[in-house]
């Protein structure tokens, strides 16, 4: 039988009804109480590592969780985090960026309704996971109402459906069926690198365009010395009011503030791609770097890594343009 653990952090699978709303509650020991036949499945140890609304989420708690993974990574076969649905996309992102030659499945899920409360879809989340843990491939993965979805290309499509995660531009890793999982794609793993690199600039600010997006925003962030931007453009990579200023003033985040500046789509598929339009090719002339097609919160996740190792900029676009992840094509992203 494997060893899994089961590292506890609070979020709606975890809540009990209060005076002032559903707030997390319950243990790892009572999330297992309640679904004792994942005892079947597996020899599992609990850890509390924390017990809050994923809302409160912060890069520490990222760094908590890592910490806890590589030190049950060294006696268990594989890793459930229980963990609120809210913010799992940036905390299963961070995971992947740190822990990415780990050799054991380590796989996040929660749920949308409480586990105490009636008709909830934690059971079978948790019965997911644990599958999952004992019989998937290595890495970090999000697994949410059957479904296995690669740490770096989740993405909550919905606030209450019980189906709420979607891969973005990436095959689903694979499905869980009648208590097995069938897989769908084998990710890349990286070797040689640190088995665990935590450091992280949080000092990162996301920008989302808009047709009267002003340039002057731009001299904001600089005052406020944040160390990088990740802008959502339109479609394959443009950017408003280049001819009003914006060109020049991320010109100037390049050449003298020497801030990083990523862009993605705002387009949930396909990503950005620079050189098609000529509005995205001034963008990259002036030192923006392309985030390809990750979502909002891997993007934001890894500039803050990668400001975190080195403040080069040449070494931070090649951190962001490298995936942790073999590149695959949007058209082979499966309709699961």
């Amino acid at each position: 039988m494997k060893k899994i653990c089961l590292l506890a952090t609070g979020g709606t699978i975890a809540c009990v009804p209060t005076d002032k709303g559903y707030v997390p509650g319950l243990s790892g020991e009572e999330l297992l109480h309640h679904v004792p036949e994942l005892a079947k499945f597996a020899d599992i140890e609990v850890r509390q590592i924390m017990n809050i609304d994923s809302s409160e989420m912060q890069a520490s708690d990222w760094r908590t969780i890592a910490r806890a993974c590589q030190r049950a990574a060294e006696y268990s076969d594989g890793i459930v985090i229980s963990h609120g649905t809210d913010t799992m996309c940036y905390t299963a992102a961070a995971l992947s960026f740190m822990l990415s030659d780990i050799r054991i499945p380590i796989v996040l899920t929660g749920a949308q309704i409480p586990l105490a409360a009636d008709n909830s879809d934690a059971p079978g989340n948790l019965l997911s996971a644990f599958i999952a843990a004992c019989q998937a491939d290595p890495g970090v993965q999000v697994v949410f109402n059957e479904k296995v979805i690669h740490g770096s290309r989740a993405f909550k499509m919905y606030s209450q459906n019980w189906d709420a995660y979607v891969s973005r531009n990436y095959p689903y890793l694979g499905v869980i069926r009648d208590g097995q999982f069938i897989r769908r794609h084998r990710a890349k793993i990286q070797t040689g690198g640190p088995p665990l690199f935590t450091a992280f600039d949080e000092n990162v600010v996301l920008i989302k365009l808009t047709p009267v997006t002003s340039p002057a925003l731009l001299d904001c962030i600089a005052q406020d010395k944040y160390s990088g931007v990740v802008i959502e453009g339109f479609g394959t990579g443009g950017i408003s009011n280049l001819s009003r200023g914006m060109a020049a003033g991320l010109q100037r985040f390049y050449e003298s503030l020497k801030i990083p500046v990523v862009m993605i789509s705002q387009c949930p598929y396909d990503g950005v791609h620079l050189d098609v339009y000529g509005i995205g090719e001034q963008a990259a002339n002036v030192g923006v770097i392309s985030g390809n097609d990750m979502t909002t919160e891997a993007a934001m996740v890894k500039l803050m890594w990668a400001l975190g190792q080195t403040k080069d900029l040449k070494e931070i676009e090649d951190l962001i343009t490298t995936n942790i992840c073999d590149e695959i094509s949007p058209q082979l992203v499966e309709d699961l």
